[in-house]
């Protein structure tokens, strides 16, 4: 019986060295894949100059396939009407598959992990996107063949290149889609780059069961403006002489909303909502005013949200907007304004009997909107105008905003006076020039679902060039 249970104990001790082993086996292969993508992005900037390295494969080496999984890049103008087919081909993928199926594959510039149960970005694919030129570079690589690569000292290079002309697209979507084994994998790497909300059809979902992923490309994610009191591209766009705000987050450039709030006043003027003036009590649905001066505005939620377009500006000296039953909190109003916004006294506030919360009124400005807070208004609520306008820029002159004085114009939003403000702030800058009466920067609950975009429309993308270009590499053992 010892000698029986000591045999066990070897038994068992042999296996966990054997899965030790397995693991760091795993691991050198995996950053074997990491170095051999750095080598193949590395040659196809090198002309036809052939690369060396060691390449460790295991005993059974690794398989490459030059078109096991194909791409297709297009864009599309924003109301949906123009569709133009930028480039598609195949990509090529090499292959390692462990005794246990686990898989390390290279394929088009990305190194993945799959397991069967789970795929795992290791090296991301060299795609680069340039905020300052708004330009998307996207490099497709492709293989000249199939053929076993064992381990050991392998060559590459690059046979081949065909570059797309630079694609101007201003105001045009790009649409890329992916059908792959490891469909799940690109899926990860998009949406964690650029938000879910760039996920048009996502992996084996719905009648999708050949690893299809489109996603559409141009713009950030901005589910998530809010998770901040304050948001603005930096630091240096905060003047607050006062330390009134403690809730900053910096360095996150937002999408402007432009293109959405112009299509939507738009249609809202053109039929598809009620024409309202300054007075009245609303309920749920679509709305469109010129503009608003001194509105006593109130919209009764209890049958569902609204939205009301604002072609001009929003002044308020007297009077203001609010929002009863507001269903236990759901209920939204979304405000867009293509204008101005400011309040010199009023509300802009729920009044739900405690039930209303700040996600409850949303004011959206475009990128050229100025917001000015002077006297002793009351604010509470979202506002997110974000842009990406700068005072120095030809041709803009900074956020006037008419009838206000002791303003910079140099900042998007101005604080004055004894303003009462609770609530968000997404903008471009923002200057307080005195001691505020009450000013709570909080964010909305988690809870909460924040939807910017209306239905049926998509923020205009952030994209005004296209470089694509499609390497051919050859890739063998020397």
């Amino acid at each position: 019986m010892v000698a029986a249970g000591s045999l066990g104990i070897f038994l068992i001790a042999g296996d966990a060295i054997t899965g030790a082993e397995q693991q760091s086996e795993q691991e050198r292969i995996e950053q074997a894949f990491v170095e051999l993508s750095n080598s193949i992005s590395s040659s196809a900037g090198s002309g036809d100059v052939s690369q060396s390295m060691e390449l460790h494969a295991g005993d059974q080496g690794a398989i490459a396939h030059h078109d096991s999984a194909t791409y297709k890049i297009w864009t599309q103008s924003y109301n949906g009407t123009n569709s133009n087919v930028v480039a598609d081909g195949s990509i090529g993928t090499i292959e390692y598959e462990d005794a246990d199926g686990t898989k390390i594959a290279y394929e088009g510039g990305a190194v993945f992990r799959e397991t069967g149960r789970q795929t795992r970005v290791l090296s991301s694919p060299p795609i680069d996107y340039n905020h300052e030129t708004s330009t998307l570079s996207f490099p497709v690589f492709g293989l000249t063949e199939d053929k076993t690569i064992d381990s050991g000292d392998i060559s590459i290079k690059q046979t081949g290149v065909d570059r797309e002309p630079t694609n101007y697209i201003q105001n045009d979507h790009v649409f890329v889609e992916i059908q792959s084994k490891y469909c799940r994998g690109w899926q990860q790497y998009f949406t964690e780059q650029a938000g879910d909300t760039t996920l048009q059809e996502s992996c084996y979902g719905g009648e999708n069961e050949d690893g299809t992923v489109k996603v559409r490309l141009g713009y950030d994610d901005i589910a998530n403006a809010f998770s901040s009191g304050v948001a603005v591209p930096s630091e240096d766009n905060i003047d607050d002489k006062k330390d009134t705000f403690d809730d900053i987050s910096a360095g996150k450039q937002y999408q402007p909303m432009d293109g959405t709030i112009l299509q939507l006043t738009d249609n809202f003027e053109n039929g598809s909502a009620e024409r309202i003036d300054d007075t009245g009590t609303y309920s749920a649905g679509n709305y469109y005013a010129d503009e608003l001066t001194n509105p006593d505005l109130d919209f009764d939620l209890s049958d569902g949200d609204a939205i009301l377009a604002v072609d001009g500006d929003v002044r308020i000296d007297s009077g203001g907007i609010s929002v009863t039953n507001c269903r236990g909190g759901e209920g939204q109003l979304k405000i867009y304004v293509e204008g101005d916004f400011s309040m010199s006294k009023g509300a802009v506030e729920p009044s739900c009997g405690g039930a209303g919360d700040v996600e409850t009124i949303q004011v959206y400005g475009m990128s050229t909107t100025g917001i000015n807070f002077h006297s002793n208004p009351t604010f509470n609520g979202l506002i997110y105008a974000a842009s990406d306008k700068d005072p120095a820029d030809d041709g803009f002159d900074g956020w006037p905003v008419e009838g206000t004085s002791h303003r910079d114009d140099n900042y998007q939003v101005n604080f004055q006076g004894a303003n009462e403000f609770k609530g968000a702030l997404v903008v471009n800058s923002i200057n307080v020039d005195s001691k505020l009466k009450g000013v709570d920067d909080v964010t909305p609950d988690d809870d909460a679902v924040i939807e910017p975009i209306p239905d049926g429309y998509a923020p205009v993308p952030q994209l005004t060039y296209l470089n694509l270009a499609e390497y051919r590499i050859e890739i063998k053992n020397n």
